[in-house]
């Protein structure tokens, strides 16, 4: 039975090596079929693995965001032939459209393996300092004001009774609106956690008490940040 492999891939876009282990590098150096988020972050990504087939003879299929044949799209799968899953940045098919391409392989019978590698999510979190035994991730909250505001406030009420930390998203234009919204509606006691631009030179993890940050604003604008609240 054929496997599709899940590769991880570095969150540094300017990373210019692979980001698994070599013993992993070993399992998929004769894959020949991939599946990617965007062909051409693919593409880099794939240059880096140094696979044993050279790059121009891959066969790189697109997965396409909306409408689209999955099955012509695991068709080396069907004929017998291992495939490799990419995402344009970290793991596949966690907060990724790769997971329809997981499930659609789990459906058909075929192997599904995850090979490890880095996360935003998990490197977040056990850098935050917040509960890591209950957590939530919820990808992205409303971008209108009271419904984002409403959606805080019941995350806050799940933290104060639960203890359950909640982790999302923004994106980059959007970051300084999200952020002066937490410090606007959630209790002063609740904490905030940022993860900016996690594996560069610039990376930053900073955890604080609403109340704290007030004192120390932060510009987000045009980064990639990850957000995590808790007690």
């Amino acid at each position: 039975m054929p496997n599709l492999y899940l590769i991880p891939t570095s969150l540094n876009p300017l990373a210019d090596s692979a980001a698994i282990l070599p013993e992993q590098l070993a399992q998929i150096n004769h894959l020949q079929n991939f599946i990617v988020e965007t062909a051409k972050i693919g593409r880099a990504h794939l240059k880096q693995l140094q696979l044993a087939m050279p790059l121009q003879q891959l066969n790189i299929l697109e997965l396409n965001k909306h409408k689209q044949d999955y099955s012509a799209l695991i068709a080396p799968l069907k004929a017998g032939q291992d495939m490799g899953l990419i995402s344009d940045c970290g793991c596949p098919a966690v907060a990724d459209p790769g997971s329809r391409v997981v499930n659609i392989a789990h459906q058909m019978g075929f192997n599904v393996v995850p090979l490890v590698g880095p996360s935003s999510i998990l490197l977040s979190l056990m850098a935050s300092g917040l509960n890591g035994q209950n957590f939530s991730f919820l990808g992205y909250l409303p971008a209108e004001p009271t419904a984002r505001k409403a959606k805080l406030k019941l995350l806050e009420q799940t933290i104060l009774k639960q203890g359950t930390t909640q982790i999302f998203i923004e994106a980059p234009f959007r970051n300084q609106h999200l952020f002066d919204a937490l410090l606007s509606n959630l209790n002063p006691e609740i904490r905030l956690c940022v993860g900016i631009n996690l594996m560069t030179n610039e990376q930053q993890i900073i955890s604080h008490a609403i109340h704290e940050w007030k004192r120390k604003p932060l510009k987000l604008d045009k980064q990639e940040v990850i957000f995590l609240i808790g007690s």
